[in-house]
């Protein structure tokens, strides 16, 4: 009789160890904090060489300019290109070091910029078209996650178990439609 118990006692154990790991698994997330309320509004799992856009209106020349970030092996975030429309006030006027500087018709770009940036703070404001795309997938409106306010981009270590918190908090926090 004894021995009927203990295989699902043991069962039971077994499942609750492997799922304990699996849930101490490390991953690796593009995190976007309210950095004011100090809250995620955002969270995409992240791999080595994947890329993607930020998008912004130029506080001074008031023209669209695109960062395009890859992952890095470490994953670290890399500038790794950068277009503009015009190249005055505020704007890259060069290329430096292994860097390429493009002219094109209507647009300047930068490329082989490989720079690194441990995180951004950017100033989101509805009036900015403050976006982020990747691949192909449909820009996001920065200004729709958290309202015009400050917000922090970084690459963040994470557990599984973190990762489906920030997830389950970041679906509430859209859901209600609380920004602030």
């Amino acid at each position: 009789m004894s021995h009927r118990i203990f295989r699902p006692t043991a069962t039971a154990l077994l499942l609750a160890i492997l799922a304990g790991g699996a849930a101490l698994y490390p991953l690796h997330a593009l995190v976007i904090d309210n950095y004011r309320a100090g809250k995620p509004v955002f969270a995409r799992l992240v791999s080595p060489g994947e890329t993607f856009l930020l998008g912004f209106m130029h506080s001074v020349e008031h023209c669209p300019v695109h960062d395009r970030l890859q992952i890095g092996a470490d994953y670290g975030m890399l500038v790794v290109e950068t277009e503009f429309a015009t190249s005055r006030t505020g704007l890259p006027y060069a290329a430096f070091g292994d860097e390429v500087y493009h002219r094109e018709a209507d647009r300047f770009r930068i490329t082989n910029m490989n720079r690194p940036v441990a995180e951004i703070f950017q100033w989101v404001n509805r009036h900015y078209d403050n976006t982020l795309q990747f691949g192909d997938g449909a820009p996001i409106r920065l200004d729709s996650l958290a309202g015009d306010t400050l917000l922090r981009l970084r690459i963040q270590k994470i557990s599984a178990l973190t990762w489906g918190w920030m997830k389950a908090r970041t679906y509430w926090h859209h859901r209600s439609n609380e920004h602030g």
